[in-house]
């Protein structure tokens, strides 16, 4: 993948060169969180021979375009600050050419929220070997969206060339806590825990198996707080599943953006990436 450094101004949003996609007829996978994908699998993915879940071309299944759904200059001037944060780093994005773009609508975020507060309060479906590693597996099971009384946004965003997704989310910070203690959960399963073996039985109490390995990324921006580096295989072979995540703070505001898909989102190439879309969204703020 070749990085490209073409800027646009907030105006091409509105523009057939950012492809404002229609959404999907099912709920939006919740596929850039960083505890949500370890504990659960890619909801909503395409499913491999073995039953396993896996990254497809396109998460979203979103290939028609949408343009009732262009935000006008009016609203991009009336936009809260994680909504015009979340249109910077969209607009960073499509520079890289990440040009098909959808937006969590609010039913969704809150959607996600209650499937968050769910699997919270009912972790049995998930057991970890060795058993010490649940509490901070489980732990990691967050990001700003979920906050729940906060103003937030998120932006799930890809190409016709990567296998994955993307993902910007912006929350206004009402809780600082909240954060230190995930940015904590983070630090504890990296150093704790690099290596586990989980089971995760669904609804249908089907098992699935996975291997799992934790590091940190290799991400040093300015503007980072945090950066996790996960990958999860199906035990006894199958795909790969790799994530990067990033989390940023300001003074108001806290920042996320990861990448879903084969190993080649941890590399140096969309490391970079990765930082230049979150400091966009900071820069913003």
């Amino acid at each position: 993948m070749t990085m490209r450094s073409a800027r646009r101004t907030p105006a091409d949003l509105t523009t057939p060169g950012i492809r404002r996609l229609a959404r999907p007829g099912a709920r939006m996978a919740a596929l850039g969180l960083a505890g949500m994908l370890v504990l659960t699998g890619c909801s909503g993915g395409a499913s491999d021979q073995d039953g396993n879940d896996a990254v497809p071309a396109n998460p979203h299944g979103i290939t028609a375009e949408n343009p009732s759904a262009d935000p006008t200059e009016t609203e991009a001037a009336d936009a809260r600050a994680d909504q015009a944060a979340v249109g910077a780093a969209a607009e960073r994005a499509a520079s890289f050419g990440f040009t098909n773009q959808v937006s969590a609508t609010d039913t969704e975020i809150a959607a996600t929220r209650e499937d968050a507060r769910l699997r919270q309060t009912n972790s049995s479906g998930t057991t970890v070997e060795p058993a010490s590693c649940k509490s901070p597996l489980t732990a990691v099971d967050w990001s700003p969206i979920l906050m729940p009384a906060a103003d937030a946004s998120r932006l799930d965003f890809g190409s016709e060339t990567f296998a994955g997704t993307g993902t910007v989310e912006v929350a206004s910070l009402e809780d600082t806590g909240v954060v230190e203690d995930h940015l904590a959960n983070v630090e504890r399963l990296v150093a704790d825990c690099p290596e586990l073996t989980m089971t995760v039985t669904d609804s249908n109490l089907q098992q699935s198996t996975f291997d799992f390995t934790a590091r940190t990324s290799a991400a040093d921006g300015g503007g980072l707080d945090s950066g996790l580096v996960w990958t999860r295989t199906p035990a006894g072979g199958g795909a790969e599943t790799t994530a990067q995540v990033l989390i940023g703070q300001t003074d108001e505001h806290v920042v996320m953006v990861s990448f879903i898909g084969d190993s080649e989102v941890a590399g140096e190439e969309f490391t970079a990436i990765a930082e230049q879309i979150l400091a966009a969204a900071e820069g913003a703020l």
